[in-house]
């Protein structure tokens, strides 16, 4: 019995000592606060390994009433805005599966004042559905899935074994000549992924529809807006003949919610104003912000919802 009870505590005690340095480290604020890391470390890293699992913790900590909801577009967009009153659920890659399961989860933590969703027409497809949300969801249900994930022991990792250099000791970071360039051509290479076999999402319509009618009865301003694309971007999507698609799928939006199109824009002109033919910059992202934010459309056309008032 002795030895059982010896052999037992040889396979436990490393286990105990594990859970114990993720309690101390805790890279995704899962004990909201018992742990020693930094916020501002655990911001740079944890987020950077696993942006899902960072944002819904701390929405979970510390919801807000004011939630964005997206893909990478909508994450840009919340750089630009008062980060105090909104809550970031948008995620690069995101599925509009995500978005819809990521509203639901959210909403049982917080009723809100206002959801933006930023939705453009490769995610309106019945076959984009990205299911990392509903991963995360599993990961953080109690505190043996959190601890005993891959993404908590690499952020755990990453945070022990991070050195921290000076300013004179850094390397300043120096974009390759014709990097930018190299990238644009390879987003426009990379189109059929989204849209060689786009197909019509009636399910997604459907729960669309049922977040708005939530929304409708509750007094929660629900807003879509439509980020912008460069003219290289479109000129491409022509071959895959989508204008009957893309009228269909606005029309969808303004019967549910206000949209804020600014795809049809002089926005997209300007190749100054975006990192890559479907991410804008930090300057488009605080007129985007604005514009929404003062209901003052001067960039983008303004849907007014039809249907459901």
């Amino acid at each position: 019995m002795k030895r059982f009870i010896k052999n037992s505590l040889y396979f436990v005690i490393p286990f105990v000592l594990y859970s114990c340095l993720i309690a101390l480290i805790d890279p995704f604020n899962y004990l909201n606060g018992f742990g020693i890391t930094s916020e501002e470390k655990k911001k740079a890293i944890a987020m950077h390994i696993e942006p899902h699992l960072y944002k819904m913790i701390d929405f979970k900590n510390k919801p807000k009433k004011n939630w964005v909801l997206g893909d990478s577009r909508s994450n840009g967009l919340y750089d630009a805005m008062d980060s105090a009153t909104w809550s970031n659920l948008a995620y690069g890659g995101a599925s509009l599966k995500e978005v819809i399961q990521s509203f639901w989860w959210a909403r049982e933590i917080e009723k809100p004042d206002t959801v933006l969703i930023g939705i453009n027409l490769n995610l309106y497809n019945k076959y984009n559905r990205r299911f990392w949300v509903e991963e995360t969801i599993n990961r953080k249900s109690n505190f043996f899935t959190y601890a005993f994930n891959k993404y908590t022991f690499d952020a755990t990792f990453a945070i022990i074994t991070e050195t921290n250099q000076s300013e004179e000791e850094s390397e300043p970071q120096v974009e390759l000549p014709g990097a930018k360039e190299q990238f644009w051509r390879k987003k426009l290479k990379g189109t059929d992924k989204f849209y060689k076999n786009i197909t019509y999402p009636e399910e997604y319509h459907k729960q669309l529809t049922e977040i708005a009618i939530h929304c409708k009865e509750e007094g929660i301003k629900l807003i879509f807006w439509i980020p912008p694309l460069h003219k290289d971007y479109h000129e491409v999507l022509t071959k895959y003949e989508l204008e009957e698609f893309e009228a269909k799928f606005k029309h969808d939006l303004f019967t549910i919610g206000d949209v804020f199109d600014f795809n049809s824009s002089q926005l997209t002109v300007d190749e100054n104003n975006f990192r890559d033919p479907v991410h804008f910059n930090a300057q488009v992202a605080r007129l985007i912000e604005k514009e929404i934010r003062s209901y003052s459309p001067q960039h983008s056309i303004l849907y007014k919802k039809k249907w459901l008032d």
